[in-house]
């Protein structure tokens, strides 16, 4: 075959090797990568926690601190060497030709600007030339796209005004602005509930279908790999241990360490719905629980709304919009509760109320038979210390001036239970059972990767010894393989310490394996509930099917 019949991959990675300079001296992060990416491919890079993943797709971005030294390899993009290109050629790739999705989509925002102008401005940047007319115009299409709701209202809006899951949405909608090459999307769903995490995949396969834009798309999900990608790199302590085509990699691993990737990846059981089984629409939810009267945390008819901002009160827009409607719950001692929904249905909302972090407007708590004002906050009710949470975003609630033993001995003087005496000897205990290395104790949180973040909070909340613990979203950041291992200690400590749990996910085939009970939460009230396996195997309510079916199929039983 003749050289100009040989197609040029759009990326090429040949050999790479990195290390990275520490203070103890150098550390090899990735060691003789390999990889192609054509144009109009989508590639998945799984792996563990630490496995050098979003290093790789940093290291293609030329992102990377200072400290970290390529020792081999090449990376040539269009046939061409990003380490031989001039500084201003590097930055007229980075950003416009290369674009990222990151996995911490709170630091990615500007919180001192509006989502809708940082749209219009990463437009602008690329087309100076474009009318600002259209570039809102464009800018307004984009968000409509990823799924932002009345996108002309909430234009003028600013992060904090977002749920988490709306907040991932536009990053991705301000990666597509450029209208890139390749992106690379380090972990865009896993902030996603089901139904939105189906729609955004479906988008990124017809931006690619359409545009032939390039995917690198860095997840520990097997089930978003299984849905979207044409080929998977396996990578394993900075190496590449396999790679193939999709089906290849889920029908037949060739590698014991995928198949136990696999594995672990937990599957939802659903059976056939009975036929006059399960919520149908039109009752109460909350009497599918079982009513029992030693019920250790009760939430009776709360409600939180919020006033509309100023400009919007002056336009005449002044109803109030409801956060939560009449939500009433139950919960026994030491049980798990899980809540489901979309993504700004009420769930965080909710479970910071409990948690004291937040107020409601109306209704009550009661835990113990002690009942807390709602319209106070945890530390004038007295809420504080009896609930601790652990937050959906690891980054943002780990102070970055505090070591990670710092932080952790903090918890356990707070919990007030283990004496001082005991303080280490409960870390390291700690640290072993959530499969942290004890190194990481001397270390700040900037230099954990995303699950050891998240791993580290888990271990803050349960080292205070509460009576309740609000978990939200606290396996999205984990790999599935620590996932598993996770979900089985959430268990036996709640079991063992007699902790009651609110267990916010979107994840089901999670809340399946951990919870005892659910809630599915949807525009600020309870749609369904009942026992868990009920719930998923016979539930007739609409949006419950909606939720189920928008499951990837391959790892649903």
């Amino acid at each position: 075959m003749s050289d100009e019949n040989v197609k040029t991959p759009l990326l090429r990675v040949r050999n790479l090797g990195l290390r990275h300079l520490s203070a103890f001296g150098p550390v090899t992060i990735l060691t003789n990568v390999s990889f192609e990416l054509d144009r109009g491919e989508i590639l998945g890079i799984i792996g563990e926690s630490g496995a050098g993943k979003s290093t790789l797709g940093n290291a293609v971005l030329g992102l990377l601190a200072p400290d970290f030294q390529q020792t081999a390899g090449t990376i040539e993009f269009d046939g061409k060497s990003i380490g031989a290109m001039t500084p201003g050629e590097r930055d007229a790739l980075r950003g416009r030709r290369i674009s990222a999705i990151f996995q911490d989509h709170t630091s990615s925002l500007d919180p001192l600007m509006s989502v809708g102008m940082q749209v219009e401005e990463t437009i602008l940047a690329v087309d100076r030339s474009l009318p600002k007319l259209q570039a809102r115009a464009h800018a307004l299409e984009l968000l409509a796209r990823v799924g932002i709701p009345d996108p002309e209202r909430r234009y003028g809006d600013y992060p904090h005004q977002f749920s988490g899951g709306q907040r991932q949405r536009i990053v991705i909608a301000i990666a597509l602005a450029g209208s890139p090459d390749i992106i690379i999307a380090d972990e865009p769903t896993s902030a996603l509930d089901a139904t939105v995490q189906k729609q955004i995949l479906g988008l990124l396969r017809t931006l690619v279908d359409e545009t032939d834009v390039s995917i690198i798309l860095v997840t520990h999900d097997m089930g978003v790999v299984s849905e979207i990608t044409d080929r998977v790199l396996v990578m394993r302590k900075g190496q590449v241990v396999e790679q193939d085509q999709t089906v290849a990699i889920l029908d037949a691993p060739r590698n014991d360490y995928t198949r136990n990737l696999l594995a672990a990846v937990p599957r939802l059981r659903i059976s056939a719905p009975a036929v006059n089984a399960g919520h149908g629409g039109g009752q109460d939810p909350s009497s599918q629980i079982s009513d029992h009267r030693d019920m250790f945390l009760v939430v009776e008819d709360l409600s939180k709304t919020f006033s509309p901002p100023g400009l919007a009160w002056w336009l005449g827009q002044n109803s109030p919009k409801f956060a939560l409607r009449d939500v009433s719950l139950q919960l026994q001692r030491g049980t798990i509760t899980g809540i489901v929904g979309e993504s700004g249905s009420g769930k965080t909302t909710l479970g910071r109320i409990v948690a004291g972090l937040d107020t409601g407007s109306t209704g009550r708590i009661i835990i113990g038979g002690s009942e807390y004002d709602v319209s106070k906050n945890g530390r004038r009710s007295g809420l504080l210390g009896r609930v601790q949470m652990i937050f959906q975003d690891p980054a943002m609630s780990l102070n970055p001036r505090m070591t990670i033993e710092e932080t952790l001995r903090e918890s356990v003087r707070f919990g007030a239970v283990s004496c001082h005496d005991g303080e280490h000897n409960d870390l390291v205990t700690m640290m072993d059972r959530l499969g942290l290395a004890r190194n990481v104790l001397s270390r700040y949180p900037h230099q954990l990767s995303g699950g050891q973040k998240q791993r580290a909070c888990i271990a803050r909340a349960l080292l205070a010894r509460p009576q309740i613990i609000v978990a939200d979203e606290p396996t999205s950041a984990l790999d599935v393989s620590v996932q598993a291992e996770i979900v089985r200690l959430l268990k036996d400590t709640i079991s063992e310490q007699d902790i009651t749990m609110i267990f916010i996910s979107h994840d089901l085939a999670v809340v399946q394996q951990l919870c005892d009970s659910l809630y599915i939460f949807r525009d600020g009230r309870v749609e369904d509930a009942g026992p868990c396996d009920a719930v998923f195997s016979q539930s007739r309510n609409p949006y419950t099917q909606t939720l189920i079916s928008a499951r990837p199929h391959r790892f649903t039983a």
